[in-house]
Protein backbone atom coordinates (compact mmCIF):
# COMPACT_ATOMS: atom_id res chain seq x y z
CA UNK A 1 0.00 0.00 0.00
CA UNK A 2 1.40 3.55 -0.49
CA UNK A 3 2.16 6.20 2.05
CA UNK A 4 0.21 9.33 1.91
CA UNK A 5 0.01 12.40 3.97
CA UNK A 6 -3.30 12.09 6.32
CA UNK A 7 -3.94 14.73 8.86
CA UNK A 8 -5.59 12.95 12.02
CA UNK A 9 -7.61 15.42 14.15
CA UNK A 10 -9.74 16.21 17.39
CA UNK A 11 -12.55 19.11 16.91
CA UNK A 12 -13.52 20.72 20.10
CA UNK A 13 -17.78 21.26 19.08
CA UNK A 14 -19.90 23.55 20.96
CA UNK A 15 -21.70 21.25 23.63
CA UNK A 16 -17.94 20.22 24.46
CA UNK A 17 -18.02 16.73 22.70
CA UNK A 18 -14.90 15.75 20.79
CA UNK A 19 -15.04 14.86 17.07
CA UNK A 20 -12.18 12.74 15.59
CA UNK A 21 -11.32 11.93 12.04
CA UNK A 22 -8.91 11.68 9.47
CA UNK A 23 -8.38 13.39 6.15
CA UNK A 24 -5.80 13.99 3.68
CA UNK A 25 -6.67 17.90 3.20
CA UNK A 26 -7.52 19.20 6.97
CA UNK A 27 -8.95 22.32 5.53
CA UNK A 28 -11.20 21.15 3.30
CA UNK A 29 -12.47 18.52 5.54
CA UNK A 30 -12.68 21.12 8.26
CA UNK A 31 -14.93 23.59 6.37
CA UNK A 32 -17.29 20.91 5.34
CA UNK A 33 -17.38 19.97 9.28
CA UNK A 34 -18.33 23.35 10.18
CA UNK A 35 -20.71 23.66 7.50
CA UNK A 36 -22.77 20.28 8.28
CA UNK A 37 -21.49 18.29 5.67
CA UNK A 38 -18.95 16.17 7.16
CA UNK A 39 -19.93 13.79 9.28
CA UNK A 40 -23.50 13.11 11.32
CA UNK A 41 -22.06 13.98 14.45
CA UNK A 42 -20.32 17.14 13.41
CA UNK A 43 -24.08 18.26 11.97
CA UNK A 44 -25.71 18.07 15.08
CA UNK A 45 -23.07 18.75 16.96
CA UNK A 46 -21.17 22.02 15.76
CA UNK A 47 -17.55 22.29 15.74
CA UNK A 48 -15.91 25.06 17.47
CA UNK A 49 -11.98 24.53 16.59
CA UNK A 50 -9.51 22.18 15.34
CA UNK A 51 -8.80 20.89 19.02
CA UNK A 52 -5.44 18.97 18.26
CA UNK A 53 -4.06 17.12 15.61
CA UNK A 54 -0.88 15.40 13.61
CA UNK A 55 -0.09 14.87 10.38
CA UNK A 56 1.28 11.27 9.27
CA UNK A 57 2.79 9.89 6.52
CA UNK A 58 1.06 6.26 6.24
CA UNK A 59 -1.49 3.98 4.47
CA UNK A 60 -5.01 4.75 4.77
CA UNK A 61 -5.38 1.33 6.70
CA UNK A 62 -2.52 3.07 9.34
CA UNK A 63 -4.74 6.17 9.67
CA UNK A 64 -7.69 4.84 10.33
CA UNK A 65 -6.00 2.69 12.99
CA UNK A 66 -4.52 5.94 14.72
CA UNK A 67 -7.88 7.58 14.37
CA UNK A 68 -9.76 4.74 15.97
CA UNK A 69 -7.43 4.12 18.70
CA UNK A 70 -8.04 8.32 19.51
CA UNK A 71 -12.24 7.50 19.03
CA UNK A 72 -12.25 4.76 21.59
CA UNK A 73 -10.68 6.88 24.25
CA UNK A 74 -12.14 8.89 27.08
CA UNK A 75 -12.81 12.43 26.92
CA UNK A 76 -9.50 12.72 29.71
CA UNK A 77 -7.64 10.99 27.48
CA UNK A 78 -8.80 13.52 24.68
CA UNK A 79 -8.16 16.33 26.78
CA UNK A 80 -4.82 15.05 27.66
CA UNK A 81 -4.16 14.45 24.21
CA UNK A 82 -4.79 18.08 23.02
CA UNK A 83 -2.40 19.37 26.22
CA UNK A 84 0.10 17.14 25.29
CA UNK A 85 0.19 15.74 21.72
CA UNK A 86 3.16 13.86 22.12
CA UNK A 87 1.17 11.60 24.55
CA UNK A 88 0.19 9.55 21.57
CA UNK A 89 3.43 8.74 20.24
CA UNK A 90 3.75 6.20 23.03
CA UNK A 91 0.43 4.74 22.40
CA UNK A 92 1.29 4.57 18.64
CA UNK A 93 4.32 2.84 19.16
CA UNK A 94 3.32 0.85 22.58
CA UNK A 95 -0.67 -0.11 21.79
CA UNK A 96 -1.34 -0.40 18.06
CA UNK A 97 2.24 -1.06 17.20
CA UNK A 98 3.10 1.29 14.01
CA UNK A 99 6.54 2.29 13.06
CA UNK A 100 6.10 5.82 12.73
CA UNK A 101 8.56 8.43 13.95
CA UNK A 102 7.34 11.72 15.19
CA UNK A 103 8.55 15.19 14.20
CA UNK A 104 7.60 18.50 15.53
CA UNK A 105 5.53 20.60 13.29
CA UNK A 106 3.98 24.11 14.72
CA UNK A 107 2.41 23.00 17.41
CA UNK A 108 1.39 19.77 16.97
CA UNK A 109 3.41 16.47 15.47
CA UNK A 110 4.22 14.98 12.48
CA UNK A 111 4.56 10.97 11.80
CA UNK A 112 6.80 10.09 8.97
CA UNK A 113 7.13 6.39 8.30
CA UNK A 114 10.61 5.04 9.47
CA UNK A 115 10.72 3.14 6.24
CA UNK A 116 10.86 6.13 4.13
CA UNK A 117 13.91 7.95 3.78
CA UNK A 118 13.08 11.91 4.39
Amino acid sequence: MENNKFYIYILECENGKYYTGYSIDMEKRYSLHVKGKGAKFTKINKPLRIAQFWKIRCTIGEAMKVEAFIKNKSKKYKDELIKKPSVLKNEVFQKIDLDLKFIRVNKAFSFFSKKENK
